[in-house]
Order: structure tokens, then C-alpha cells, then sequence
């Protein structure tokens, strides 16, 4: 009764999470604590009128660790299912939960939960392993406020939740941007002392600090973990770093990793990883140097792929192409294979120097190695053609994208749009905008504004005006910038009626005039200073 108490207390002591709802349709993965066999033995020889274990417990054991990362088909758990309500005796809940889980890592939330649900129906025993599983789905199906009734739920059945459930309850919280609430729940676990937090615990407080903008309250909880008798981890002190290093505070984080080894808390490539990337965007390349060279020769920390993408990026971005291709020639060497990423780098070095035959060369070197380019390389190839004014090749791209399987963006698309326009081919563009569009793909707000751009600076001001009236036909809303372009089409086409009209919408929908529109206004005054309906819509501009 005074667990039941204390936890009564600590639950009022958060605000109220919203009205509780039929849980059958909650399940999200879960990361249930495993139990081993060793753990189920013990149980077993736990109860004193069970002498062995059945063999057909045994069996059961062995399926379900043959099937541990999911069935083959749901019918296959089910019928497993329902073979174990039928057992005698009765397979224990350790089995169930290892059954739940499986069909969680299969995807199958909702079918999981209905098993535990008609678990709980047919009163077959359930453990405080249940409810985790339970729990943790509720919180990742965004349901946090059925998540803290079945942690009610588990003292009426006389359970006492664990670290897991707590740390569970606190990452649902923190997952649905209840940060207060999850601190005060956490800052209540101590004060009731209802459960000692572990490391897990910590992180995960501490990473949903750090991600939803209160990294200074963090690493005060950092700071505090040794006071409540738990060391950091690895875990710890990269989310830390990784907090510091986007806050620009560099120095900081390389101080705490300097801090990390004094305390013989090892970093791992992650680490290396997060300080090496800041540093090299900043340009510092004698410490990236010194980092590189204590993490492979005196930490023995391998760099990954990700490690040698950072050191491509940053070199190509410099300029320094040859270096960049040394670094992947470090990787061939060191077994590390260069991925689509490396590649997409190196493209983009190239193009951005003009040198597309050397962009064309690595594209092939992706394919000769089995390794399938997508929309992204092929974007990058595409603008560059683009901005070499090479439609003819960018188009040759564009089709042999669909020749490969792969979907163009509304990327690639805005990128032939605007290169159409910048050559002075506003109806060609308008043209394979309607063709694109019967295909089924979808505009954004990009797609409008270089079109309307293009059109208007080639004097179609009708074409641009008819299509600016089907822009909330394709369910999207004119930005600030749309509005704009548009109203100086108006204006140098001397559509002033129009302009005015558009101005006011603009206006309604909380807009302002930007200072290219407010430039061609005043540059009209100055011809044609009495003309009332500029005066006006100067007026109108500068409210």
C-alpha cells in the first residue's frame, strides 16, 4: 500500500496527459528488455512443484529463438499463438513476451497488442515484462497518456515497475515534446525514490533535453549523474558533444572528449566523427589532423565510411579535389568501400569546378561497381549541365533516370524548369510543366515561382497570371515571394488594375512587399510621377 501510494502521488504530480482511449489499436516497435534462457531455467526451477522443464516448453524455447527477428508470415505466430493457450502446462509468461516481441520487430503492432489484450481476457499470467512491452508501445504510437494507465494498472495488480518501464515512460514524454512533464516525472523518481535511474535513464533525459532546446538544463543533469551514483557512458558524453558541437561550441566538446579519456571512458567512432565534422566546416584542419591521427594510432578506432564521406566533403567543398580523391583512395585501401554518398561528393567537387567529363567518369565508376546511382547524383549532374547551358544533355540525364528505375523529384524537375527559363524558354518550360503534371507529379511552390519568374521576364504576363490562379487548385498556398514576382510582372507590363488587385490579396494574406517589388514601383514613379493608381500602390507597398 505504500508503493501504491507513493506512486499515486508521483502520477498526480504531472499535468493531465488528455482523456484515455481504446488501447486495441495502440502498437509501435518496442525495445523489451531480452531474457535470456538462462533466465527462463531459473524461473522454472524457481517454482518449487516444477521438478524439469516440459519438453514441450523446449521446443517452444527453440522455435522462438529460430524466429526471434520475425516469422516468415503472421498466420505462422498466430497458429504458434494459439498452439501455446492449449499447452499443459501453461508456457510461461517469459515465452508470451518473447512471442509479443517478435511480432513487434515484424511490424505487426496492432496483432501484437490484441495478443496481449486476450492474454489479460483469458487472466493468463502476465509479468512487469508484459506491461513494458506494453508501455513502450503505447509511447511510440504517440499515446503517452495510455501509457501512465497501464503503469496505474500495474500496481493494482501489485507489480512493481522497474528502471526499464520509467526510462520508457520518460523517452514517450520527451517523444511527444513533453519536456516539462518528463522532467518533472523524472525529478519526482528521485524525490519518491521509487527507482534508482540507471545510465539509460540519464541519456535518454538527457538526449531529449538536448533536442528539444533546453541543452543547458542537460548538461546540468550530466553534471549531476555522479551525485546519484551512476557514471556516464560513451552514450552520454556523445549526445553531450553532439549538443555542443551544434551550438558551435567546438572547444567545448573537444574539451569533454579530452575529459572522456581522463576518466578512461572511451570514444568511439561516432565521436571522432561529430568533432572531426565541425572541425573541418570551420576550416581547422591541423586539429582534424591530430584528432585522426590519436583516433586510429592510439585509440585503435577504425574510421567508418561516414568518417571518410566527412573528409571527402570537407576537402571538395575547399576546392581541394586531390585531396578528395586521396581520401577515397585511403579508403580502397584501408577496406573501406566509398558509398553512394563518397561518390555524390566527389560529382559535385567536379561540377562545381566545370570539369563534367571528370562528373561523367565517376558516374560510370558507380556503376561499374554495382552500386545503383539515385536521384540525387542525378540531380547534381543534371543542374550542372544546366548551368553550362546544356539542356540537351540534362534532358538525355532526365530520360535515362526513368530508363533506370529511378523516379525524378520535384527536385530534378525545378531544376530543368529553371534552366528552360534562364535560357529564355519560358513556354518550353510551361510545356513540360503540363507534361510532368499529367504524369502525375506534383508541383511545390519552387515549381511556381520559376515558372511565374520566367514567364514574366519574357513578357507572358497572361501565361503567368492564368497559372497563378491554379496554384490553390493543386491544394498548395502562394508564399510572400510568389506574390511578388507576380506583381512585378503586373507592373512591368504596365497591368497596374492588376497589380493593385494582387497587391491587396497580398496584403489579406499577411504579406508584405519585398524590396525588388518596392524598387520597380519607385523606378515607375519617377516617369510617370502623377499617375494615381502608382501612387497608390506605392502607398499601399510601403504600409
Amino acid at each position: 500500500m505504500a508503493l501504491l501510494g507513493v506512486s499515486s502521488r508521483l502520477l498526480s504530480s504531472l499535468p493531465r496527459l488528455g482523456t484515455i482511449c481504446s488501447c486495441f489499436q495502440l502498437l509501435s516497435p518496442c525495445s523489451s528488455t531480452v531474457i535470456s534462457v538462462v533466465h527462463f531455467r531459473a524461473l522454472s526451477n524457481s517454482n518449487p512443484n516444477s521438478t524439469h522443464i516440459p519438453d514441450s516448453h523446449l521446443k517452444l524455447q527453440q522455435l522462438l529463438t529460430e524466429n526471434k527477428s520475425g516469422f516468415k508470415n503472421l498466420d505462422n505466430a498466430l497458429s504458434l499463438f494459439r498452439k501455446m493457450l492449449k499447452m499443459q502446462p501453461l508456457p510461461r509468461d517469459f515465452h508470451f513476451c518473447q512471442l509479443l516481441t517478435t511480432l513487434v520487430k515484424m511490424k505487426q503492432y496492432q496483432v501484437a497488442f490484441s495478443l496481449f489484450r486476450e492474454m489479460c481476457t483469458l487472466s493468463i499470467p502476465v509479468s512487469i515484462f508484459t506491461f513494458n512491452i506494453a508501455i513502450n508501445c503505447c509511447c511510440h504510437s504517440n499515446r503517452v497518456d495510455y501509457a501512465f494507465s497501464l503503469l496505474a494498472t500495474t500496481f493494482k495488480r501489485g507489480f512493481v515497475p522497474d528502471v526499464v518501464t520509467y526510462t520508457t515512460l520518460i523517452r514517450g514524454l520527451l517523444s511527444q515534446n513533453k519536456s516539462q512533464e518528463a522532467r518533472l516525472f523524472f525529478a519526482n523518481l528521485i524525490k519518491f525514490r521509487q527507482v534508482q535511474p540507471d545510465v539509460v535513464t540519464f541519456n535518454t533525459m538527457i538526449d531529449g533535453l538536448c533536442k528539444t532546446g533546453h541543452a543547458d538544463m542537460a548538461f546540468w543533469l550530466f553534471r549531476s549523474m555522479e551525485k546519484c551514483d551512476c557514471e556516464p557512458n560513451t552514450v552520454t558524453y556523445n549526445t553531450i558533444i553532439d549538443s555542443l558541437c551544434k551550438r558551435g561550441l567546438v572547444d567545448d566538446a573537444f574539451n569533454l572528449h579530452s575529459e572522456m579519456m581522463e576518466k578512461c571512458i572511451l570514444p568511439d567512432v561516432w565521436t571522432y566523427n561529430r568533432i572531426i565534422q565541425v572541425l573541418c566546416n570551420l576550416n581547422r584542419w591541423e586539429e582534424v589532423g591530430l584528432l585522426l591521427n590519436q583516433m586510429i594510432h592510439d585509440m585503435k578506432v577504425s574510421p567508418d565510411v561516414h568518417t571518410f564521406n566527412i573528409l571527402v566533403d570537407a576537402y571538395s567543398k575547399s576546392g581541394k579535389l586531390d585531396d578528395a580523391k586521396h581520401i577515397i583512395q585511403i579508403m580502397n585501401e584501408r577496406g573501406v568501400y566509398p558509398d553512394i554518398v563518397t561518390y555524390g561528393t566527389l560529382i559535385h567537387a567536379y561540377c562545381s569546378q566545370g570539369q563534367m567529363d571528370g562528373a561523367l567518369a565517376v558516374l560510370n565508376t558507380i556503376k561499374s561497381k554495382k552500386i545503383m546511382p539515385n536521384c540525387f547524383t542525378y540531380n547534381i549532374l543534371i543542374d550542372a549541365y544546366c548551368r553550362e547551358q546544356k539542356l540537351d544533355i540534362a534532358m538525355d540525364l532526365y530520360r535515362k533516370m526513368a530508363s533506370e528505375g529511378l523516379s525524378p523529384t520535384v527536385v530534378t524537375h525545378n531544376i530543368l524548369l529553371h534552366g528552360l527559363c534562364r535560357l529564355g524558354k519560358p513556354m518550353e518550360a510551361l510545356t513540360f510543366f503540363y507534361k510532368i503534371q499529367g504524369l502525375g507529379h506534383k508541383p511545390d511552390m519552387v515549381t511556381y515561382g520559376t515558372l511565374l519568374g520566367g514567364l514574366c521576364k519574357n513578357h507572358y504576363v497572361d501565361k503567368a497570371l492564368s497559372l497563378f490562379r491554379t496554384i490553390e487548385c493543386n491544394g498548395l498556398i502562394p508564399e510572400s515571394n510568389t506574390y511578388n514576382i507576380i506583381i512585378r510582372g503586373c507592373l512591368r507590363s504596365k497591368k497596374y488594375d492588376g497589380a493593385c488587385k494582387l497587391v491587396d490579396k497580398m496584403v489579406d494574406c499577411g504579406f508584405s512587399s519585398d524590396a525588388a517589388t518596392t524598387s520597380v514601383l519607385r523606378h515607375l514613379l519617377l516617369s510617370k510621377a502623377q499617375d494615381p493608381t502608382l501612387v497608390a500602390l506605392y502607398q499601399k507597398c510601403l504600409h
